[in-house]
């Protein structure tokens, strides 16, 4: 009875505190996991640095390892996006050169089935492998035109995937001089689009430090406006990048080009990834989340998201692995079930978010913006 009477007579929650309270939480937060990314991208470019320099079977071993952790770090990050932060502001963002795909391998290297050598064996052309260049050209002619960020690298590390079972196993003379046509720039191009991965994320990883003038300033000065963006990151980034762009085209189109770790069969740790970087700005890491500042508000949107959140959360880990081999499953198999499951579930968290928003004065975009 002492408890109940207790709890009636707390005085309710000041939506403004707690909203201000959750956005320095989620800047923290941003920084902590950008932080994190970055170290661990070091860490990659550390050990491509060493498999460039002496080429084996185990340095090659140890850099996709690395890569793949890089890239797990990575994920979590993409709950900060589409909010236009840092990392894809129409101006100076960086997540083109960071994160595009699908990719066209032939854009790149020479590949089974394709005509010339792409940048890499093409000299004459491409005389030149410097990261201005390289910026230059990243989907130059097409969207798929892609040749810096993760996605470069891991078809580097990995080759094409021509197993139904596994990844693509490029094999280490690649880039072994004499082994190789081109191994020389082979080696150059990866390390070079490694620095340049480096440096893109360096520069989004100041943007959310304390001290100066940068994002981070700016973005905690109107903790209204900057709750939106929170809640407009997260909600497009399971309502139509997860559900739509990274599972439901491939799940459709049943091609394994359209899956996106589609070198290193890493999709399903993608997927994680973002799941949990979604579910850390929804509870909040050692602060207030965007679920508490909604409970202020209304308290039945809020319950709705966190039962939502929870069956996405559940959902996406049951997501298969290999992907590339499960979107092309028959339907009512138990592989193309899970997936369907995730896409509903993750469709059905961003329209929460959408409608918790809604109650709070807000209206999300239901795609990003250009």
């Amino acid at each position: 009875m002492a408890c109940a009477l207790l709890r009636a007579s707390a005085p309710p929650a000041d939506r403004a505190t707690i909203t201000a309270d959750a956005v320095r939480g989620y800047v923290r937060h941003a920084e902590r996991t950008y932080d994190a990314t970055l170290t661990a991208t070091q860490a990659m470019r550390a050990a491509v640095q060493s498999f460039c320099a002496e080429p084996s079977d185990a340095a090659l071993a140890r850099a996709r390892e690395s890569w793949t952790a890089a890239r797990e770090a990575y994920g979590r990050t993409e709950a900060f996006r589409f909010g236009n932060g840092p990392i894809d502001a129409k101006r100076g963002g960086v997540e083109t050169f960071v994160n595009s795909w699908p990719v066209d391998e032939a854009y790149i290297d020479a590949v089974e089935g394709s005509v010339g050598g792409g940048i890499i064996g093409n000299p004459a052309k491409y005389p030149a492998l410097g990261r201005a260049i390289l910026r230059l050209h990243n989907r130059r002619g097409g969207e798929t035109n892609v040749c810096t960020g993760w996605h470069a690298i891991e078809f580097l590390l990995w080759g094409q995937d021509r197993s139904d079972s596994g990844p693509g196993a490029r094999p280490v003379t690649d880039f072994v001089d004499g082994k190789a046509p081109f191994a020389n720039r082979r080696r150059e191009y990866l390390l070079e689009i490694t620095d340049m991965l480096c440096e893109d994320l360096a520069k989004v990883d100041a943007q959310w430090h304390t001290g100066g003038e940068n994002y981070r300033s700016r973005f905690e000065t109107d903790p209204k406006a900057a709750l939106q963006a929170i809640m407009t990151g997260v909600a497009l980034l399971a309502g139509f990048e997860m559900s739509g762009e990274r599972m439901a085209v491939a799940e459709e189109t049943h091609d394994q080009e359209e899956e996106q770790s589609c070198f290193s069969d890493t999709t399903h740790l993608d997927f994680r990834a973002n799941m949990r970087g979604i579910a850390e700005v929804l509870r909040g890491d050692g602060a207030p989340g965007v679920i508490a500042v909604v409970a202020t508000v209304d308290q039945a949107r809020a319950d709705a998201m966190t039962a939502a959140l929870a069956a996405a959360v559940a959902a996406v880990d049951a997501t298969p692995a290999p992907f590339d081999r499960a979107i092309r499953t028959a339907k009512g198999s138990p592989e193309h079930a899970q997936i369907t499951a995730a896409i509903a579930a993750l469709e059905k968290l961003g329209e929460e978010i959408s409608a918790a928003a809604k109650s709070m004065g807000y209206s999300l975009p239901s795609e990003p913006h250009g």
